[in-house]
């Protein structure tokens, strides 16, 4: 008996201390979660600066996420999220559905950068939506759903009331432009009840929903944008890069029409021709 009691004692305090090892250190440790899955979710490096999390007060806020560039592109980054604020209805931590009341996004920096016969934002938006179709779609055996779930990282799912993009800036920019640059203002970016109609979404299905969101922004600004005279005065370089955005319109790879608004129409191609 004395053998027995000393055994859960040591099990106790093992718990006790993983309890207050995660306790301590639940902010480094949401940090690398973050960073690891949205790393495999978006093919894209994946950083944070530093997240802090009010446990008595169901809040959080992250700082400095920055999402990378997939292969193949220059510029620094695709998006950097500035900071990230989130409170939560502490009532739902411990049951299967988390919900979030509100997401504010604040000051959050958006590189559009062509290249590739497509561009950065694009080609994230298809990695989430094939990383999403892997984990969601239909599976065969039980094994394959377990393996999907397990890569997911989902566990609980979470709504969202609202999410918030505020205060943001969008610029543009080619490897053949040679560091030129065009930027604007992002539109303000408000999503209302992620996840609700399903009973509740995955990371990856929010962070799909959000990147589509964000995508439908940024072509707003950068339709808005002189492209055209962005590329004035780089001579062949513009020609190549006016191709380069008409094959990806078009996926012959030739130039696109001549006139004002011929590049303008090839991005709005790239964006799968709509803003809606």
């Amino acid at each position: 008996m004395k053998k027995i009691l000393i055994a859960l004692a040591a099990i106790i305090l093992l718990v006790v201390a993983g309890l207050v090892y995660v306790y301590v250190n639940l902010d480094n440790i949401v940090k690398a979660t973050i960073e690891e899955a949205g790393t495999r979710v978006t093919l894209a490096d994946v950083t944070v600066d530093n997240v802090k999390i009010e446990t008595t007060q169901n809040t959080a806020s992250i700082g400095g996420l920055v999402v990378g560039n997939p292969d193949g592109f220059e510029t620094d980054y695709a998006f950097s999220l500035g900071n990230i604020s989130v409170r939560l209805d502490g009532s739902t931590l411990t049951s299967d559905t988390i919900r979030i009341i509100e997401v504010i996004v604040d000051e959050p920096s958006v590189t559009y950068e062509l290249g590739q016969g497509s561009s950065n934002i694009a080609t994230i938006q298809r990695n989430v939506e094939s990383f999403v179709q892997r984990v969601s779609g239909p599976t065969g055996a039980d094994g394959d759903k377990a393996d999907t779930a397990a890569d997911d990282g989902s566990g609980a799912k979470v709504v969202i009331d609202n999410v918030y993009v505020r205060n943001g800036n969008v610029s543009v920019s080619a490897a053949m432009l040679k560091g030129k640059k065009l930027s604007s203002g992002l539109p303000e970016i408000h999503l209302k009840d992620i996840g609700k109609e399903e009973g509740g979404a995955t990371p990856a299905q929010v962070a799909e929903e959000i990147i589509t969101a964000l995508n439908t922004a940024v072509f707003k600004s950068v339709s808005s944008l002189n492209v055209d005279g962005l590329l004035q005065g780089v001579g062949d370089l513009g020609k190549g890069v006016t191709g380069l955005i008409g094959g990806a319109a078009t996926g012959t790879g030739g130039v696109v029409k001549d006139g004002t608004g011929a590049v303008g129409d090839a991005v709005k191609g790239l964006f799968g021709g709509s803003s809606e």
